[in-house]
């Protein structure tokens, strides 16, 4: 998801100011980043990739980063609402 789509969504649904509320806080709660990048905690959905994916949350939205060479880089941005689709489980 991006944050046009978030923008459009919550200014459908609700105002262009509440939309442009939640875009801010969003991008305020990720540029928290810079200065401390370990902050987030470990996304668990995520660990086979071995990439340190971790994630905060804003509302009901994870923002869902890496660090790589110091550079802290946004990878998505998912609805708590969502629900990410897993391969089911195999019986042994």
């Amino acid at each position: 998801m991006c944050l046009k789509e978030i923008y459009d969504h919550y200014s459908e649904e609700a105002s262009a100011e509440k939309a442009t509320e939640i875009v801010n806080k969003i991008i305020d709660r990720a540029e928290t980043l810079e200065n401390y990048p370990d902050r987030g905690r470990v996304e668990d959905d995520l660990i086979s990739l071995r990439k340190g994916h971790r994630y905060l949350q804003e509302y009901h939205y994870k923002i869902i980063y890496k660090v790589d060479s110091e550079i802290v880089i946004v990878t998505d941005i998912f609805s708590n609402y969502q629900k990410p689709t897993r391969k089911p489980k195999r019986n042994k």
